[in-house]
């Protein structure tokens, strides 16, 4: 053989021992197909095979055993033993299937703050709680009922200063798994690490978005859900990996995946504050506090301060004394600490009674003093008719900040229109920013044009500018957007802003908050998976009315299932848990859509709360949270 046939043979069996050490390669033969489940990997120590449920959940097979990473419901059968369930998250579709290895005693494993959505006792809490809410910190996607016997074995908290978490590795079938989750962050979800694979559950797509984005929202003031997002897939990302696998979209193969969407995720809290948004402009407007900073943030506890000759404020709770009268308005009444230091002022400023009480909001801060205000029956109650529908029905909707207790309104005002009030011109408006159900109301007071903007716009000082926004507050970027400049064209003096802070109007100002609205919608489009956060970004597009009704053994109830706008295909499940038939439906609504769901409770249901889920599924799986519940009372 000539030297150079020897050098390019020995160059080829260098090519095929290079490509044989960098190749995935089985055992022995290629591992066959399992129905239900496609094989994405291979190596000569295990396969990983995905579920073709959406979610997807991963089976590692090894030696003919099997270790499950993500459990949902539908899953197909596997055709080797499984050892053990690591679940990622609490969500439903997620681990929709864990009580068949729950009942065949295989260890089901899961995140500590998991457990809160997950464990059976703490579920039947969490629903007994949830309706109605009365704040903003809740869990999405949570299973009707819950599991017994989920533990959280490999997930140790450590009781430092920032706290954190150690975990366990599994060691299973010579194989290594490990817990990852970002350090300092108790959250969900936890990725999993064997060797240079990675599953990442729903922390991301294989797009490159964030999967339900409104479940990022751990409060509606703050980006501390978005910067944990953030700072969790930068974890990842720091991770050296070959393949990162989601339960949602194709693998990921490069780390530019998840550092560009960590980096969108970032820019995304950042939008949480106008005061940043602001700052970074440059040279923000200089405005005036109408009040001493003592009243901002304060509760109703702190005394009257004047704003002008007829306008006093504590807290929430303005006071609006009419010279014609003597008699007053009181706006946003809170609680018993409102209602006691009024009649303080009643007496130090020689006021008359009430005569008209109004709204700006529907969170039970801004009205639940009407409960306890005296001489109820003397004064009228009214509010915009989109302020009063989930006071006057508070189980109509899943909102937060509600009171369970109707509200009966004297007269309810449309978008614009105006009503009076002694010497007083009230105009009504919409005016959705920090929840959907806001309303605005301008006048002229002691010769000032006024505009109440309920929790919507603080001074840039306050709260960083804003009352920030959520899915589950029905809020958005885009809202603020308009509702600043309805703001605009309003072009009053003072904003009478709530929590303490009134200020004097600026119409810089009030462009960079269209401004901040527009970019804020624009960084929230960017994470979503259909490039619009009013779809994404909404936990209710799919939703029922009501959520809650008290019923009896046997009764015939019907809900109303609602289908906003521009959703579909999608479809539309709801899951009777044996105790009524199932039902689904087929929609692709442009324009929305609503239809009945109509059922007959069993003679002998028991006695409490139960709630059902309805799960409206489109490409990638749940894209909204609905449930409704019944209380059965005694017979």
């Amino acid at each position: 053989m000539s030297q150079r046939a020897l050098l390019g043979c020995s160059c080829l069996l260098l090519l095929v021992a290079l490509a044989w050490l960098t190749t995935d390669t089985p055992t022995k033969e290629t591992a066959p197909a399992i129905p239900g489940w496609s094989i994405v990997h291979q190596t000569p120590k295990f396969n990983v095979h995905r579920s073709s449920t959406i979610p997807a959940a991963y089976l590692i097979e090894a030696n003919g055993r099997g270790l499950l990473l993500g459990c949902p419901e539908g899953l197909a059968e596997t055709p080797m033993p499984v050892d053990r369930v690591l679940l990622h998250h609490h969500h439903r579709d997620a681990v929709g299937g864990v009580q068949k290895y729950l009942d065949a005693k295989v260890p089901v494993s899961a995140p500590q703050e998991s457990l809160a959505y997950l464990d059976r006792d703490r579920v039947t809490k969490f629903w007994k709680e949830t309706i109605p809410l009365r704040n903003s910190r809740t869990g999405y996607f949570v299973h009707p009922v819950g599991f017994m016997g989920i533990e959280n074995s490999l997930f140790m908290v450590l009781t430092s200063n920032p706290p954190g978490l150690i975990h366990k590795t599994v060691e299973w079938q010579e194989l290594s798994i490990r817990p990852q989750i970002a350090i300092g962050d108790l959250d969900e979800p936890v990725s999993y690490l064997v060797g240079d694979l990675i599953f990442v559950g729903d922390a991301l797509t294989g797009t490159g978005h964030i999967p339900a984005p409104f479940t990022t929202d751990k409060d509606h003031w703050t980006d501390s859900g978005l910067s944990r997002t953030s700072r969790m897939l930068q974890r990842i990302a720091a991770i050296p990996f070959a393949k990162a696998f989601p339960a949602r979209g194709p693998v990921i193969t490069s780390s530019k995946t998840i550092t560009d969407l960590a980096a969108r995720v970032e820019e995304a809290g950042f939008h949480k504050s106008f005061e940043r948004f602001t700052n970074r402009m440059g040279d923000p407007p200089q405005y005036d506090f109408l009040v001493d900073k003592e009243q901002i943030a304060s509760g109703g506890d702190k005394p009257w301060s004047k704003i002008s000759p007829s306008l006093w404020l504590t807290g929430n709770t303005y006071v609006l004394k009419s010279n014609v009268s003597n008699g007053v308005m009181i706006l946003d009444p809170w609680g018993q600490r409102s209602v006691d230091q009024f009649k303080k002022l009643q007496a130090a400023e020689k006021l008359g009674p009430v005569e008209l009480v109004v709204f700006s909001h529907a969170h039970y801060d801004h009205f639940d003093g009407v409960y306890t205000l005296p001489e109820k029956g003397k004064y009228k109650i009214w509010a915009h008719e989109i302020v009063a529908d989930p006071l006057e029905s508070p189980f109509r909707y899943r909102a937060p900040f509600l009171d369970a207790r109707p509200i009966a309104f004297d007269k309810t005002f449309r978008d614009g229109e105006t009503a009076t009030w002694q010497e007083y011109s009230l105009k009504f408006g919409h005016l959705p920013g920090q929840t959907e159900f806001t309303a605005s109301l301008q006048t002229t007071i002691d010769g000032k044009r006024c505009v109440f903007t309920a929790d919507n716009f603080f001074h840039q000082k306050q709260f960083s500018g804003s009352g920030g926004w959520m899915g589950l507050n029905r809020s958005t970027p885009k809202g603020y957007a308009a509702s600043a400049q309805k703001v605009l064209d309003m072009n009053p003096e003072w904003i009478l802003a709530e929590h303490g802070g009134p200020y004097v109007f600026h119409a810089e100002d009030f462009r960079r908050r269209v401004l901040w609205g527009n970019a804020a919608a624009k960084a929230c489009d960017a994470i979503c998976i259909s490039g619009d956060h009013l779809k994404d970004w909404n936990p209710h597009a799919v939703s029922v009315d009501p959520v809650l009704m008290k019923v009896r053994a046997g009764d015939k109830i019907g809900t109303t299932l609602r289908i906003a706008p521009g959703l579909g295909p999608i479809r539309v499940t709801f899951q009777g848990r044996g105790i009524v038939p199932d039902q689904s439906w087929d929609f692709n609504a442009p324009q929305g859509t609503s239809t009945t769901v109509t059922l007959v409770l069993p003679q002998d249901m028991p006695v409490g709360r139960h709630v059902f889920a309805i799960r409206p599924t489109g490409p990638m799986g749940e894209l909204a949270d609905p449930f409704f519940a019944v209380d059965v009372q005694e017979k």
